[in-house]
């Protein structure tokens, strides 16, 4: 009887290893494994993470040749067919900055479907200057992309915004305050020195049913959690402390090893130089972090704003394949996007110092543009129109060279209150005073800009 027992929940332990059930939803990747090493017992605190990159890696994005661009900064979530969906900051087009891009890839993550925009600017709002270094998850149906944005032209004095969506690429809605539309309101509001860097550049782990979310303040990586079960969770926002003290590395990517039993921490240090390299720190409590590692060797000089792939939940699972992912270039605004498969694994003592290993003098690269770009957004001219009288008012078709084309037949406009503006074959004809937001819509792209209309 004790052999049949045994039979018996052996087999349904190897149905459920199959399902996937209880490893984030889905079935384990059909890969070797990316965690090496002996573990005897996963949190072993004296043991430290280490991060190798296992080659010099690929280009999965390359600028322009004549308009030059950029994609870094990129969240990276693996599906369970091995694919990987990638967010990026992407430079924007006319009244604001960055964008953020969706793509997802294919054969190692070297071949992608056709690029788009999933999280841009709403004009006449506080992110209408930027939508930047984007961190995903998915949990409860939806995607959540954070972001970063700020008021202020010098670039400083940011806040995190998030936005969610059903679908990875959008349309998206953003969090208001008290719930989910179109006027953004900061997940964390920053209240420091307005001339400093201030809040941006989130990251998420979901562990149960509450999210960590992480974000650099100013240099330091705070950390502060959410009850994932609440469909306004950013009302339910506590802070926790700060896990990463300040130093001169950016965003902070954060997933958790589940084999390992830690979370694991990567930002870029001495950023921008010849020196630049991974870092990489750990956590048992997903607070408290201290310095575990380093990625150096097989890693391209000039490099900035790294992310580090996971599961939807923010999760490295056994058998999941990691890459690492980062942007370079000697170029202000002219990067390439590098991307390497790594290893996780433990050793007896931590990595600290850089100087033991040397990365690669590796100069990116251009991208021949084609004869026909890809469409990944449309934009109009101006975010917001301040008028006395009539006025044409243009739309530009942005594609991935960074070309804006003028679109001269087929756009639609809506959403705009007709008792203050009325628009004709792409004409702003005055009608009232005040103010209204206007919807365009072009072969399944839209965007939004505000007309204030102060005269009749």
């Amino acid at each position: 009887m004790t052999r049949i027992w045994f039979m018996i929940i052996k087999t349904v332990l190897l149905f459920l290893t199959a399902t996937g059930i209880g490893t984030s939803g889905f079935a384990p990747f059909v890969e070797t494994s990316d965690l090496t090493g002996n573990v005897t017992e996963p949190g072993d605190q004296s043991l430290y993470l280490q991060i190798e990159a296992q080659d010099a890696g690929w280009d999965s994005y390359l600028p322009g040749r004549v308009f030059g661009g950029y994609r870094y900064g990129p969240s990276m979530i693996l599906n369970a067919d091995g694919s990987l969906d990638r967010w990026s900051a992407t430079n924007g087009t006319f009244g604001f900055w960055d964008v953020i891009t969706y793509s997802r890839a294919y054969n190692d993550g070297r071949n992608r479907t056709k690029e788009t925009v999933a999280v841009k600017p709403t004009s006449g709002t506080r992110d209408e200057l930027s939508t930047c270094d984007p961190g995903v998850i998915k949990f409860g149906g939806y995607y959540y992309v954070g972001y970063t944005s700020t008021m202020d032209e010098r670039g400083v004095d940011n806040d995190i915004y998030v936005a969610r969506s059903v679908n990875p690429d959008g349309p998206f809605e953003k969090w208001t305050g008290s719930g989910w539309g179109t006027e953004p309101f900061p997940l964390v509001d920053y209240d420091g020195n307005p001339d400093e860097g201030g809040a941006l550049e989130p990251s998420f782990v979901l562990m149960g049913d509450t999210l960590y979310i992480y974000y650099n303040w100013n240099g330091a990586m705070r950390v502060a959690t959410a009850d994932a079960t609440d469909e306004n969770w950013p009302a339910t926002l506590k802070m926790r402390g700060e896990g990463i003290p300040t130093d001169k590395g950016d965003s902070k990517d954060v997933k958790y090893v589940d084999a390992l039993g830690r979370f694991v921490a990567v930002f870029t240090s001495e950023r921008f130089t010849e020196n630049s390299y991974i870092s990489v720190w750990e956590s048992f409590d997903g607070i408290h972090f201290r310095q575990s590692g380093l990625v150096k060797k097989n890693t391209v000089r000039y490099l900035h704003n790294c992310g580090i792939s996971g599961r939807s939940d923010g999760h490295i699972c056994e058998g999941d394949p990691v890459y690492l992912s980062y942007g370079y270039g000697t170029s202000w605004g002219t990067w390439a996007t590098r991307t390497h498969r790594v290893t996780l694994s433990l050793a007896k003592k931590a990595k600290t110092d850089p100087t033991t290993e040397e990365n690669l003098a590796i100069e990116h690269g251009v991208h021949k543009e084609r004869a026909v770009p890809e469409v990944i957004t449309i934009a109009a001219q101006q975010p917001v129109y301040t008028l006395e009288k009539s006025k044409q008012v243009m739309i530009y078709a942005y594609d991935s060279d960074n070309f804006n084309t003028p679109i001269l037949l087929g756009v639609k406009f809506s959403g705009y209150d007709r008792s203050i503006i009325r628009i004709v074959c792409g004409r702003i004809f005055i009608r009232g005073t005040g103010e209204t937001r206007v919807t365009a819509t072009w072969k399944g792209y839209t965007c939004d800009f505000v007309v204030k209309a102060v005269k009749k």
